[in-house]
């Protein structure tokens, strides 16, 4: 799992149970006073290995808007690199599910690793 804070990519340790929320409170980057404007303003997102997905979004509704999608672009090189992602690892922007606990999310696929890549200029 990952986010951008600061500008920056953090990376959670590998191998971590924690949700975001948990990482985010071990980390003090949050506090119960600002829990919601830091989930809607943090670009984050996971790996899954088994669906060699890899995913963006923000908020505590996992949704994206334009400002995400940017970022998934931006960031995809940086996280290949750090997450030892081939090429073919899909990228979408919303939740890893479309349906949690019976309510629906949008999501979309922007493509390969490569195609974002190639179609950043990168």
């Amino acid at each position: 799992m990952f986010c951008i804070k600061d500008g920056e990519t953090k990376i959670a340790p590998e191998g971590s149970a924690m949700s975001h929320l948990e990482w985010f409170e071990a980390e003090g980057w949050i506090t119960k006073s600002n829990v919601q404007e830091f989930m809607d303003a943090t670009v984050r997102g996971i790996f899954l290995p088994a669906r060699h997905a890899l995913f963006f979004y923000k908020g505590m509704g996992f949704f994206f808007d334009d400002a995400v999608v940017s970022e998934a672009i931006h960031r995809t090189r940086e996280l290949m690199a750090a997450l030892t992602l081939d090429s073919r690892v899909s990228v979408y922007v919303g939740p890893p599910d479309a349906i949690i606990h019976g309510a629906q999310y949008r999501q979309e696929w922007l493509g390969t690793v490569e195609s974002v890549l190639k179609g950043n200029g990168s």
